[in-house]
């Protein structure tokens, strides 16, 4: 069996974002709050705004090109006051003076329009798109919030920082495999679906789910992951069957609402066929005598970045243990070279021949 560690340790490496990306991501959405925190006719409650979606959960993969953002207003749900269609217009007008507000020094070219749940805003220049979505949160954002719904002029439940603690307790509890199995999921998607994405917050949600009731933690990477697609594909597989446009209620980690009310049902056949395909290859991969076959597989799943060879990072990691080279924490395990505890060096040993 190979499972190839340093192989998915190489690709959740090519799969982060790029520095630039993450520095848009970093210095761009600070703009956009302070903007609406003062704003002289769009009122806002402190605090004012929290950033959410897969930049705030850790999960991005490859170029990440949208954040999304909460801003806090006042308002009673329940009583749809404000309104949740007018409450989205008068974001989108308050919008509208953005680019005079921030000067148009790479900011030329933005495009302000309506959503369903929010006001997408997205800026040419830097080519990043941003969902201001409004919510009334009567405890803050710690607790569950409330997002307008334009299409049927309500207001909805929903938690998104709730999602992003719970991802967090469950990254406390089984390690960083939690969020590496998030992000190998999103960019197996990425690659095996150019349209007919199901959301990722779906498949976050299948992650919780997965991790929080079936998921053996101390397996390999490559194990977990062909566990989860399997897990998936037998879950929705009954659902699969019934046709007559069925698709699956997938339940909100946190409010237990079905998140994918609108997924349709040619997009989720789609999808299972994908996931059916994938954890096949995934097994195969697995089982495979020959070391190349496995790669093959796992690059059939992956794509490019899943690398062919890791001979660098090999010599990287052994590098690490190696005499004259390597360090030891008070604790007495190995620490690279640079390492954020103290450590002392690893005496050099000396050949003399065999005795």
């Amino acid at each position: 069996m190979h499972t190839l560690g340093l192989h998915f340790n190489e690709l959740l490496v090519a799969i982060q974002p790029p520095q630039d990306r993450l520095d848009a991501a970093r210095d761009l959405p600070p703009k956009i709050r302070d903007y609406l925190k003062n704003h002289e006719t769009f009122k806002t409650l402190n605090p004012h705004s929290r950033l959410v979606g897969s930049y705030a959960q850790h999960l991005s993969v490859g170029d990440v090109k949208d954040v999304d953002i909460l801003v806090r207003v006042d308002g009673d749900p329940e009583a749809n006051e404000p309104a949740a269609k007018k409450l989205i217009e008068e974001l989108r007008a308050a919008l509208d003076g953005l680019p005079d507000a921030l000067g148009f020094e790479g900011w030329a070219g933005v495009d302000i329009e309506r959503a369903r749940r929010s006001v997408h805003v997205y800026i040419k220049g830097p080519d990043f798109h941003f969902d201001v979505v409004p919510c009334i949160a009567p405890s803050d954002f710690d607790e569950k919030v409330w997002v307008p719904d334009r299409g049927f002029n309500e207001w909805i439940e929903s938690h998104p920082l709730g999602f992003v603690k719970l991802l967090e307790d469950l990254t406390a509890e089984y390690g960083a495999k939690v969020r590496n199995l998030g992000r190998l999921l999103k960019h197996s998607r990425n690659v095996q679906m150019k349209t007919r994405q199901p959301k990722s917050y779906w498949l976050g949600a299948m992650l919780v789910d997965h991790v929080q009731n079936t998921l053996d933690m101390d397996q390999p990477l490559a194990v977990l992951f062909r566990d989860l697609l399997d897990a998936i594909y037998a879950k929705f597989q009954p659902v699969l069957n019934l046709g007559n446009g069925a698709t699956p209620n997938i339940p909100d980690p946190l409010l237990g609402h079905n998140v994918s009310w609108n997924w349709e049902r040619s997009h989720f056949e789609t999808f299972m066929s994908r996931v059916d395909d994938c954890r096949k290859w995934a097994t195969k991969a697995i089982e495979a005598d020959d070391r190349a076959v496995a790669i093959s597989y796992w690059r059939k799943i992956f794509g490019d970045d899943f690398p062919e060879t890791v001979e660098e990072a090999a010599k990287a990691a052994a590098a690490v243990g190696a005499p004259g080279i390597a360090r030891v924490t008070a604790a007495g395990t190995l620490a690279a070279a640079i390492s954020p505890v103290r450590t002392i060096p690893v005496r050099p040993t000396t050949y003399h021949g065999e005795t």
